[in-house]
């Protein structure tokens, strides 16, 4: 019966057509909105992170990687690959050898890392061939005298598919010989999204680093994928460090974990501060509450006097601010989400606006004051130190944690006034009626 009359009571408070409902329309306001950046903030992050660690993983790191004496020769290197491929739960073992060389066109240059990979490495690695895209070109790498180069490369040194080029290394011991100038042609322009591996990387076949690279000044190693990167690869390391004798054997986590330790960090940090906005819209429900108590302070003095218990008079302020919460953490999800999906577009349609905006003064500021320079161009997403675009990933778990906590701290938030109102004396209001 208590229950009854409490959930009867909380509809009547939230129904309410006089201040009551004012009061508590601004809370539901002030939580839905307070949810929308937190929703932004986590899912956003986490696109960007699982984005960017799958191009770490397929194109950067692999998922294993089998460190080789720098003197391994390359018949060693496909034989040990060819090992490790045998051992179960492996994908693919792509043999590789990594130099630094000075990418050298008529008009420029730049330093880059060539990664030598077998010329059928597309067909080879299904996790490469699906974050590479050819913009350009041809993926043909076959014999020792062509290079894919990254469409952020190919832009700043402005060269396309078919240029001939230059590649300047040193062969010698130890990178103390002389300089080799090896002419190249571009073969094709790829892309991966991401700004970190395009605007350095490189490739080219195994037989090119017989070419141009010392053995003693590059790096040997094989990189390995196995079917579940993401569980525990204990076993399957030490598998593949007995198949591939002595050489050192790491994990994607051991290689990436200073820069996903990063990742992972700043997420938490931009979460906080979010989270710190919706505590401040919560104890706005608090103070509904309190407001609430304070208006209908005759109406429970009222209702105490006629016996009604303690319990239910509580109970139903304190729903009446679960309530609230409920309705407004519904609302801040549900637009958080619909931002989150669209993210890409919202921030193009806002630089769009302000570029606009930004041109009309610009344009007014120069006819008025001939000397004055025009303003720059706003830009709220730069993929020259992220991801081309913003991957769209949802992760339920975090917004059901996101929504619970909210719901909770709304139940906090109302469980002082309401045992506030329970414990009214009836007397000392009905004197002052």
């Amino acid at each position: 019966m208590s229950a009854r009359l409490a959930v009867f009571l909380s509809s009547r408070m939230l129904r309410g057509r006089d201040g009551t409902a004012r009061y508590l329309r601004g809370s539901v306001l002030g939580i839905a909105l307070s949810l929308v950046p937190l929703i932004v903030v986590m899912e956003v992050s986490t696109g960007m992170i699982q984005g960017i660690t799958a191009r770490l993983l397929e194109v950067g790191t692999y998922h294993l990687q089998a460190s080789l004496p720098s003197t391994t020769s390359l018949a060693d290197m496909e034989d040990r690959a060819a090992r490790i491929a045998a051992v179960s739960g492996v994908v693919a073992a792509i043999p590789e050898r990594q130099g630094t060389a000075l990418l050298v066109t008529p008009t420029a240059a730049a330093g880059v890392t060539l990664r030598c990979v077998p010329s059928n490495i597309f067909a080879a690695d299904p996790g490469f061939r699906s974050h590479v895209s050819l913009k350009a070109g041809s993926a043909d790498l076959s014999g020792s005298g062509t290079l894919l180069v990254s469409s952020a490369l190919a832009s700043s040194l402005g060269i396309k598919a078919g240029d001939k080029v230059s590649l300047l290394t040193t062969f010698g011991e130890n990178l103390s010989g002389a300089a080799r100038l090896t002419p190249l042609l571009v073969s094709g322009i790829y892309e991966t999204g991401y700004q970190e591996l395009d605007k350095t990387l490189i490739y080219g076949s195994l037989e090119l680093a017989s070419r141009v690279l010392s053995p003693r000044g590059s790096r040997a190693l094989i990189g390995v994928k196995v079917r579940d990167p993401f569980g525990d690869l204990t076993g399957i390391t030490q598998a593949v460090s007995a198949a591939a004798g002595d050489a050192r054997v790491a994990t994607w986590r051991e290689i990436e974990y200073p820069r996903l330790a990063s990742f992972a960090f700043t997420k938490a940090i931009l979460i906080l501060i979010m989270a710190l906005i919706v505590v401040v819209a919560a104890v706005n429900v608090s103070s509904s509450v309190i407001m609430i108590v304070f208006e209908r302070r005759n109406e429970i003095a009222i209702l105490k006097s006629v016996g009604i218990a303690e319990r239910p008079l509580s109970l139903s302020f304190l729903l009446t601010g679960f309530a609230t919460g409920a309705i407004g953490t519904a609302t801040g999800i549900a637009a958080g989400l619909l931002v989150s999906v669209n993210i890409n577009e919202v921030i193009a349609g806002l630089e769009w606006l302000v570029n606009r905006v930004l041109g009309a003064i610009s344009f007014l500021t120069t006819e008025l004051v001939p000397s004055a320079h025009p303003l720059g161009t706003f830009t709220v997403f730069n993929s020259a130190y992220y991801l081309k675009s913003i991957p769209i990933r949802i992760d339920a778990p975090d917004v059901v944690a996101a929504g619970a906590a909210t719901l909770l701290l709304c139940a906090l938030a109302s469980w002082l006034p309401a045992s506030r109102a329970s414990r009214t004396r009836p007397l000392s209001i009905l004197r002052k009626v």
